[in-house]
């Protein structure tokens, strides 16, 4: 469908609910938790400057903050790679995968990189942003880097697609009640500036 410039966007997804939810076979979610998702269909710039549509998986609670989030992208130009649920199956659920993909989504019932717990991912309630620019970095006690996601990614806040401290995206999602991974301590575990939650 064209938007109110007459562009007709580029469609990235297309599933439809049931699809999006599909349970992962290694880690189902409870029925509980897939009646409270919503799926979404969005509108970004991409890389190239075109106009994509996408889908994300979101909790029904903060379903219209994630909207309006990616209508401020849309307004500032902001590029985004791709937004597919990672139940399609390029990903089949792998966070990895899709994060090496420089996916962006949303619900994923799994447990937290690294593992030990749920995510928040797993109740909706996080989206992760343009993983390859914004990467997960986590450090031992000392400081020192353990762990990279994707392991080839660089963060640099003046890149394209980055997220920063400054960044006008990064306050809108806090003014909404949000946390964004890249203020976490790396002393108490990871930095994660693809992400943003709101529990």
């Amino acid at each position: 469908m064209a938007n109110k410039n007459n562009i007709t966007p580029i469609v990235d997804s297309a599933m439809s609910l049931d699809e999006a939810l599909k349970q992962n076979p290694i880690s189902p979610a409870p029925t509980e938790v897939l009646i409270k998702q919503l799926l979404l269909e969005v509108s970004y710039i991409s890389f190239g400057g075109l106009i994509h549509q996408g889908q994300i998986v979101v909790h029904k609670d903060v379903a219209a903050d994630v909207g309006a989030f990616f209508k401020q992208a849309l307004t500032l130009k902001f590029p985004i790679y791709s937004v597919i649920p990672v139940a399609d199956r390029r990903f089949n659920f792998d966070d990895e995968i899709s994060c090496n993909q420089n996916n962006t989504s949303g619900y994923n019932y799994r447990e937290i990189t690294g593992g030990g717990k749920l995510s928040n991912h797993s109740w909706g309630l996080a989206f992760d942003v343009n993983t390859v620019q914004n990467v997960y970095v986590r450090y031992d006690e000392s400081g020192l880097e353990t762990y990279r996601l994707p392991k080839t990614a660089h963060y640099d806040k003046k890149a394209p697609g980055t997220l920063h401290k400054e960044h006008p995206l990064v306050h809108f999602m806090e003014d909404l009640g949000w946390t964004w991974g890249g203020d976490w301590n790396p002393i108490n575990g990871p930095v994660d500036y693809q992400h943003f939650e709101k529990c």
